[in-house]
């Protein structure tokens, strides 16, 4: 099963005969800022760690952790990025049938299925944003015995969040007897309000996936981890390797955890630039942008537009622009595509060469 993904700058540049840095990626939604100022400085201080193994247990980034979503130590597992986290999970929770609803990250059903579990899927439909609703689920629950339930909040790629309905939902099925309840949140940083961390301690059977990478621009350190209950992070930390985190990454970790100015930095920045772009990309006709509370809006364009896939090739040859074509998300088709939020000049240039794009298409 191959997936796609966004962010492959370096397979692109080397067939365009290019350096990374001359494309502008927007098929990757990750902090335009940049890392934490001084994590650099961090990181070199480190330097004279590495002759030692890291630290097997994590203590100080499980401790930073605990501290910043104030839950008990416990209650989390930390991974060599949240990706290593989804292919542990199936095995820790020996899911033999799982609902997946979709689109979502593609790994999630590539995941199951290499470890034998059994998938369903459930497609919400674009005038919900994508997200289930209640009776969706509880037909889908009627009709088999699943043991485990995915969801993304908010989701990829659309950005909305579950209505408060489908929260109280997941909340009496994850205190019972009922199935797993698995939550991506890694892009939840962005309306951390809406975090569902809240009920991990008091809920037997949910499971919270969490990312250093979005928000704090770290793809390339690899730091993801999990909110659950003590339960289900001891079955998760008993399949994680040894020494699975680096040194590097859990001093980063926990030194982006308490930057504060940072974080306030960031979420004016992006609150203000999606809303920003989602107006000017909705006044190109042709195009509709979703809602999103993360810091990505999908689109959808007209059939008269053509398929993304063409407008993906268009805006990389003509402009070193890249933004995410996305016909491989299982749910949605050919006329959609997604694209982060950058900086004002950054989502100046996407803006412009869509639309000089679209003009010379008559």
């Amino acid at each position: 099963m191959t997936i796609v993904h966004g962010g492959n700058v370096y397979e692109l540049a080397a067939k365009a005969g290019c350096s990374p840095e001359q494309i502008l990626d927007f098929s990757a939604s990750i902090n335009p800022l940049g890392p934490p100022p001084g994590l650099e400085e961090e990181l070199a201080g480190c330097f004279g760690l590495l002759q030692s193994y890291p630290d097997i247990h994590c203590k100080g980034l499980i401790e930073a952790i605990s501290k910043f979503h104030d839950i008990d130590p416990a209650c989390i597992a930390v991974t060599n990025g949240s990706t290593e986290l989804i292919y542990w999970l199936p095995k820790a929770l020996a899911a033999g049938l799982a609902l997946a609803v979709l689109p979502a990250f593609g790994e999630y059903v590539k995941a199951f299925e290499l470890h034998g579990t059994r998938v369903e899927k459930l497609f919400p439909a674009s005038g919900d944003f994508f997200q289930p609703g209640v009776e969706q689920l509880e037909a889908s629950l009627e009709n088999e015995r699943f043991d485990t339930v995915l969801l993304t909040h908010p989701s990829s790629p659309a950005g909305s969040l579950l209505n408060d309905r489908v929260v109280d939902w997941i909340v009496e099925k994850s205190t019972g007897s009922g199935p797993f309840l698995l939550v991506d949140e890694v892009f939840v940083d962005f309306c951390e309000q809406a975090c569902l961390k809240r009920f991990v301690e008091t809920s037997d059977n949910l499971a919270l996936i969490r990312s250093f990478t979005k928000f704090y621009g770290l793809p390339g350190l690899r730091i993801g981890y999990l909110l659950a209950s003590p339960r289900i992070a001891r079955r998760v930390r008993e399949f994680v390797p040894p020494w699975s985190v680096s040194t590097q990454a859990q001093v980063a970790g926990a030194f982006c955890l308490a930057r504060q100015d940072y974080r306030l930095r960031t979420l004016e920045t992006i609150e203000k630039q999606r809303s920003r772009l989602a107006w000017e990309l909705s006044a190109i006709p042709g195009l509709e942008v979703f809602p999103g509370s993360a810091n990505f809006l999908l689109v959808r364009m007209a059939p008269e537009l053509g398929p993304a896939s063409s407008l993906k090739w268009d805006l990389f040859n003509r402009c070193r622009i890249l933004i995410r074509d996305c016909g491989s998300f299982e749910g949605l088709g050919e006329r959609y595509f997604r694209v982060a939020v950058r900086l004002p000049e950054q989502n100046d240039r996407l803006i412009e060469a869509l639309k000089s794009g679209f003009a010379a298409r008559g």
